[in-house]
């Protein structure tokens, strides 16, 4: 009843965890959509932006190349006032007169020898005699003087924005010289009407526009802040300002897109391009409320999350039905299972135990095999004493005696192999060691035909190893390589030194011996890889194997400070490769 409790628990708690988590991912794709959208809308905005700047400079480039058409004709270097007229009502009758407002020439000290048009505003004259250094800098003949953007009454912005374009006419044969100065007096106004308002603006887009100084010279909705700059900004300014950073760095940098709130309105994002006039700069931007952008999203985004919310619903309602209609099933596989699982440990350990008779029973065997073998060998060594013995016999007798070594040695070493002993790491030559255990399977290398090709280094150190327990590992892995291969097959036996880098928290690398058996077996599938050094776990018959082998093999070996990886390809063959250190420092000898 309490697991059952604790099951619904974690169930509802998982729940609650995975509507939380699609929430937060159902937010977090909201903002990006969102961004998206935002991005999107300023990318058309600096399309806009970009197409009226450029019909901009292309129509001021139409005028200044048509003032430099005056400046080249050489009756404009007399100064008279009828040669003036002639070419000048011709100019200005190719352009509407709302656009051009005035073509003007003066003499060198800028007075005023012909005007057509509009008169010139007041602030017109001396604007270009403060700027007549400027307008005098020898250049290109493409160079222009502009001033900066006036209304036509200094005192009431709003009576219509006005501006001078301003070349000067150069003397005969010099380029210093300047003998007077043609000009155009120009309806910014106009150029708004011809370039700003054709743009196919949605109903929330507006455009308006700073000159280099930060002065607001157009906007269709606060025409109170024309004429005004961040310099001069007032208190009544700073009650919607809270800064004006965003036009500084409008007015600094290059054509980009930022976002911007003023007082209490929804936040505006915009696209905004700078128009370089000479000595002159224009910043163009087109703007919107964002929350109007976004309004649609928003409307189609509540409808999908509400939807979002019943599905999920619907689907955790319909999961925990199916949840509780199976649960008793579920629970009887379950208990199926474990039962099934438990009868297999059950004969595991059974069987595991029988190997450990098995082991008592072979110590017994061994030294009943050994004590006969000692009495033939020394009745063998007693008959070879004999001075009577003919030398017929001799060759058999040294058979004898050969065979009945051969068995005390495999007596002995079976014997060794077989003690339960404290772990004693000594000094030992791995070669030595590895030969010893093939001599131990050397009637299944026989029985299965099998090539063995050895690869040792010569010279090898000898390493503080377990005997006992080594020998146990070798012994595992060549007997696996032996059930995995088919008759006449091939084992390769490698021996060497190498660097490894043991330990993920022990720094650089340490020096060490390096063996390696592989066969050219049936190989391990690759699901089967992750699990072959877990207890238990065996590929084999469960009458073949306990499942125990590798799992105590890597145990010794890491108890040894060592590594044991494997590598196999199904149907080419396995290697597994041990890794032992020279330098066992810190090693555990309980």
């Amino acid at each position: 009843m309490r697991k059952k409790i604790i099951n619904t628990l974690l169930i509802f708690t998982g729940t609650a965890a995975l509507m939380v988590v699609i929430l937060i991912a159902v937010i977090k794709i909201y903002d990006m959509i969102l961004r998206e959208t935002q991005k999107s809308h300023q990318l058309q905005q600096m399309e806009m932006a970009k197409a009226a700047a450029l019909g901009i400079s292309t129509h001021l480039d139409h005028l200044v190349e048509d003032m430099h058409l005056l400046t080249f004709l050489p009756e404009m270097q007399s100064l008279q006032r009828k040669v003036i007229q002639t070419n000048v009502d011709f100019i200005f009758k190719h352009y509407d007169e709302e656009a051009i407002s005035a073509i003007f020439v003066t003499d060198s000290d800028i007075n005023l020898i012909y005007l057509k048009g509009e008169p010139l505003p007041a602030w017109a004259l001396p604007l270009m005699k403060r700027g007549k250094e400027q307008i005098n800098i020898p250049t290109s003949l493409h160079r222009c003087w502009y001033s900066p953007v006036h209304p036509l009454f200094e005192e009431e912005p709003e009576s219509g924005m006005l501006f001078l374009m301003v070349i000067p006419l150069k003397r005969k044969n010099s380029t210093a010289q300047t003998n007077g100065y043609v000009g155009y007096l120009l309806n910014f106004n106009m150029l708004i009407r011809y370039f700003i308002e054709p743009l196919k603006l949605s109903k929330n887009d507006f455009a308006w526009i700073l000159d280099g100084s930060g002065r607001l010279i157009f906007h269709p909705r606060h025409t109170e802040m024309l004429m005004r700059t961040p310099t001069d900004s007032t208190a009544d300014c700073m009650e919607c300002h809270s800064s004006f950073e965003v036009q500084k760095r409008m007015i600094a940098g290059e054509a980009s897109m930022d976002e911007y709130t003023i007082g209490e309105e929804p936040p505006k994002i915009m696209a905004y391009v700078p128009i370089d006039l000479q000595n002159e700069k224009w910043i163009l931007a087109i703007s919107t409320l964002l929350p109007e952008v976004t309004e649609n999203l928003r409307s189609k985004f509540r409808l999908f999350f509400i939807l979002g919310v019943l599905i999920l619903a619907a689907i955790f309602s319909l999961g925990y039905a199916l949840y509780y209609i199976n649960s008793k099933r579920i629970r009887a596989e379950e208990a199926k299972r474990q039962s099934e699982q438990l009868q297999q440990l059950q004969q595991q350990l059974n069987h595991t135990s029988k190997l450990a008779s098995i082991g008592e029973l072979v110590d017994t065997v061994a030294h009943e095999i050994n004590t006969p073998a000692g009495i033939i060998s020394a009745q063998a060594d007693a008959l070879l004493l004999q001075e009577t013995l003919q030398d017929k016999n001799l060759d058999e007798i040294n058979i004898i005696k050969q065979q009945t070594r051969r068995i005390s040695k495999y007596t002995r070493t079976l014997l060794g192999y077989s003690k339960r002993v404290p772990f004693d790491p000594r000094p030992i030559n791995v070669v030595e060691l590895i030969e010893e255990c093939i001599y131990l399977l050397g009637h299944r290398f026989r029985a299965q035909k099998v090539t063995v090709i050895k690869n040792y280094t010569r010279n090898l150190p000898r390493v503080l190893l377990d005997r006992g327990q080594m020998e146990q590992v070798f012994i595992n892995l060549l007997n696996n390589a032996l059930d995995a291969i088919n008759d006449y097959g091939k084992i390769t036996i490698s021996a060497g030194t190498a660097y490894r880098k043991v330990a993920l928290d022990e720094p650089g690398t340490i020096a060490g011996i390096v063996v390696e058996i592989a066969d050219n077996g049936r190989g391990i599938q690759e699901a089967d890889i992750k699990q072959i050094f877990e207890p238990f776990f065996s590929t084999k018959l469960p009458s073949e194997g306990t499942g125990l082998g590798l799992y105590i093999s890597r145990s010794i070996i890491q108890r040894h400070h060592g590594t044991i990886e494997v590598s196999s390809v199904v149907n080419q063959g396995t290697a597994f490769s041990i890794f032992l250190p020279l330098n066992l420092k810190g090693m555990d000898e309980s």
